[in-house]
């Protein structure tokens, strides 16, 4: 019977862990989504940069959208707070320095690793958006920003996506004058000149929830479970 019991009690602590790990998108309100995998609060504004009248069209220099992001400061009316950390999305180099172009896991061209950059997750992984190439080079449809009416998680949770050019924060290592990019129009990611004019989208580090503590329930859960397995060990 004890063992049944310990068997029961790990199956559900292990469900209960696994639950909590599933990466999502989450509205938490005040113009904010948090990407629990790369724990990082987008702004659900993805061309604040217009609406907020800081430019006309919203594109911008890379030189510019890193001014743009390193002055931002954006008022969360659901917790009365002021952001000012916001940033460019960052890149990842996975294999030699330098775009390894290829049409599938790389870090340069189309259907790319999500681990390549913090917008080619939200891309690919999250928006489970397709490149204009597929994996063999070959032209395929259902290309670029395409947003699932059965999926709510997703481009709907964002205001005024553009399908365009979206600089990310990290310039091309060969060649200073040049910075790395991801269009959301065909899924590319790549690198051009810095002088190039695309959009911006802020992102910060972390959750700006407050972290949720464990229902008592699951606490003394916990504590039942250890006394069964340290009852178990002694043999009782």
């Amino acid at each position: 019977m004890k063992h049944i019991i310990l068997r029961t009690a790990l199956s559900a602590l292990g469900t209960l862990a696994v639950g909590n790990a599933q990466a999502q998108l989450f509205d938490r309100g005040g113009g904010l989504i948090y990407d629990s995998e790369q724990n990082v609060t987008w702004l659900a504004d993805a061309n604040y940069a217009k609406t907020s009248g800081y430019d006309a069209e919203g594109k911008m220099s890379w030189q510019n959208a890193v001014a743009w992001v390193d002055g931002l400061t954006f008022f969360d009316d659901v917790r009365g707070a002021s952001y000012d950390d916001w940033r460019l999305p960052t890149f990842n180099d996975l294999g030699v320095p330098g775009c390894d172009y290829g049409y599938s896991g790389s870090d340069c061209g189309f259907n790319v690793s999500t681990a390549s950059s913090e917008l080619a997750h939200l891309f690919y992984g999250d928006f489970a958006n397709k490149g204009a190439l597929d994996s063999h080079g070959g032209p395929q449809s259902g290309y670029g920003l395409v947003d699932d009416p059965a999926t709510a998680d997703d481009e709907s949770l964002f205001s005024h996506l553009q399908s365009f050019g979206y600089w990310l924060g990290t310039s091309y290592g060969g060649d200073a004058s040049k910075a790395w990019y991801l269009s959301t129009a065909t899924g590319m990611q790549n690198y051009i000149s810095k002088g190039t004019n695309y959009y911006v989208w802020a992102v910060r580090d972390g959750d700006v929830a407050a972290p949720v503590p464990l229902p008592g329930a699951v606490w003394l859960f916990g504590s039942a479970l250890i006394g069964l397995i340290y009852a178990k060990r002694r043999g009782v």
